[in-house]
């Protein structure tokens, strides 16, 4: 389950930066490494949309999700 993908849109992209690029989700600003994003990903002006895979969204504090053990 840690791969299965979650999608966000409505994402506003602040500042694209050399390693990532910044952006608000659902008010929430993060910073996302620039070998996150998952194919389907179209993150260039607000709102548009941010492919991740669930236990990225997690650490990121976007989602709340605790693996089964």
């Amino acid at each position: 389950m840690p791969d299965s993908l979650i999608t966000f849109d409505h994402v506003e992209l602040l500042k694209r930066e050399a390693f990532g690029f910044r952006c608000r989700i659902e008010g929430r600003e993060v910073f996302i490494g620039s070998l996150q994003p998952q194919p389907g990903t179209t993150v260039d002006s607000v709102g548009d949309r941010l492919v991740l895979r669930r236990a990225e969204a997690a650490h990121l504090g976007l989602i709340v999700w605790k693996p089964s053990q």
